[in-house]
């Protein structure tokens, strides 16, 4: 039969409703949103005369008049709200429907090359469980059914038809197993790791004598000034505010008060260069530091919002160095004096190599030079990051050797290929930290095994589906011209 004709639906009883929800039941959830035609199509965007196309696969095109790109687009619509109505959001919503339409060609394709056929019994049934005509307790309403308009009906099963053969072969290939043999041969591969140490020299370990030194030299961005601020979202709110300051209505302790941002209130002892950050343009600083004690100032547009300033202590050099003021300041020195502090990390890494070159012990160094030891338990070597495998990801807590690794493929190779006791030279992390790795013993894990026991059957659908969807869109027919046609046809002209 026609899905244009209206068709109906033989039905028994209305059956007790199970837990477990069938693949009609999803299409069905999904279809809900499409049947009460919350997106409109901008009438504009069918104005010309020529077809709006996508792309295409196998030969078929995805144009904007496609009735199935236009039921994705739908759904994407009702979930992202008012986003929709957003440039950003409107590219997601048609990229959503343009690839959720490829691969429905595709896998419809597979389905007619393996013989599935959608019968009109199974179709019947994939509604009467799609849960879309059913009533508050989850059965099956035959009233709801026979109310509904035969557009709404047609609309429906149209769309089922459409979708329950690449439903139905992307589930079976999800299902797929590749051999008997292959969770053992997991294990096995995931249970041969190597375990590590490191440390890692970076800007923390700058002495403090050396940041009291170039501050007395360079007294400017470590000047320090204290003051109470509160920020508005926009200019004119900013505005207000501050004629309500001056006026004497409010003062601003109390405007901070009932600020939300974090940001806003007393603080004191900033320091220039810190303030500086904080603000859209950088010389609006000397703005405030210029200010009079008590003196109000701004608005000023901040990487918050636009703050208003008052001042309640003018500048002064820091009377003392704490802690919190070393650390704000060895991180302004990595990245204005990076050359300087590149030079002293490089001196600290070439000393820690000289003592081992020397025989000392990798552990009593780091211990001697303050530098904190990361253990690295036993880890597969696992460039590709497959999930059914141990990574660096998993294993690292301090994150450096995933980090290492992903900037440098080497020198993964070089981990793994080093012999127990090794230490490798320092590997260059980013301009202010260095990674110095001593290379463990290689281990076998048993809890592998009973890791891979019970994730397989959780993870190999995931990977099954995603290599589904890698295959799919590297089909060397798959032609995609969705930003071009984007911008240029929909949101430029459509003639």
């Amino acid at each position: 039969m026609s899905s244009e004709d209206n068709k109906t639906i033989t039905f028994d009883k209305p059956k007790k409703p199970k837990n477990k929800k069938s693949i009609g039941w999803i299409i069905g959830v999904v279809v809900l949103i499409l049947i009460s035609i919350t997106f409109i199509l901008p009438t504009t965007f069918l104005a010309g005369n020529n077809e709006i196309v996508f792309g295409s696969i196998n030969g078929e095109n995805v144009s904007l008049t496609d009735q199935y790109f236009q039921t994705q687009a739908s759904i994407a619509s009702a979930q992202y709200g008012a986003d929709a109505n957003t440039l950003q959001g409107s590219y997601s919503i048609w990229n959503q429907a343009f690839l959720s339409t490829i691969a429905n060609i595709s896998l419809r394709n597979m389905a007619d090359e393996v013989g599935i056929k959608t019968t009109d019994n199974y179709v019947d049934r994939a509604i009467v469980n799609s849960g879309f005509y059913s009533n508050g307790d989850g059965v099956f309403d035959a009233t709801l059914y026979d109310n509904a308009s035969s557009y709404e009906k047609n609309a429906f099963r149209a769309y089922i038809e459409d979708s329950v053969p690449a439903s139905l072969v992307a589930t079976d290939i999800s299902r797929v197993h590749s051999s008997n043999a292959e969770i053992a041969l997991v294990q096995d591969i995931n249970s041969k790791g190597r375990s590590f140490d490191y440390v890692t020299i970076d800007s923390s370990l700058y002495p403090e004598e050396d940041i009291i030194a170039y501050a007395t030299a360079n007294p400017q961005p470590f000047m320090q000034i204290s003051f109470s601020s509160v920020t508005a979202a926009t200019e004119e709110e900013a505005n207000t505010l501050l004629e309500s300051l001056n006026n004497g209505t409010k003062t601003i302790a109390e405007a901070a008060d009932e600020s939300t941002s974090t940001s806003d209130g007393a603080r004191e002892n900033v320091f220039f260069f810190t303030l500086q950050n904080e603000m859209m343009t950088a010389d609006d600083a000397n703005t405030v530091f210029s200010a009079a004690e008590g003196e109000i100032v701004g608005p000023i547009h901040t990487v918050g919002g636009y703050t208003i300033y008052q001042v309640s202590a003018v500048p002064h050099a820091p009377t003392e160095a704490t802690e919190e003021d070393c650390n704000a300041a060895r991180n302004y020195l990595s990245l204005n004096e990076s050359e300087m502090m590149n030079t002293y990390l490089d001196e600290r890494a070439a000393d820690f190599a000289a003592r081992i070159d020397a025989g000392e012990d990798f552990f009593t160094i780091a211990e001697e030079m303050g530098l904190s030891v990361t253990t690295v338990p036993s880890t597969t070597p696992n460039p590709s990051g497959f999930p059914l495998f141990s990574s660096f990801q998993m294993t690292d807590p301090g994150a450096n050797l995933a980090n290492a690794t992903y900037m440098d493929s080497n020198y993964l190779s070089t981990l793994y290929q080093s012999e127990e006791g090794t230490v490798l030279p320092a590997q260059t992390l980013t301009s202010g930290a260095r990674l110095i790795t001593r290379v463990g013993a290689e281990a076998t894990d048993s809890s592998a095994s009973t890791y891979i026991s019970t994730m397989y059957d959780y993870l190999k659908p995931q990977m099954a589906t995603l290599d589904l969807q890698y295959a799919i869109f590297r089909d060397p027919t798959f032609e995609d011209n969705f930003a071009s046609v984007f911008f240029t046809q929909m949101m430029g002209s459509t003639n």
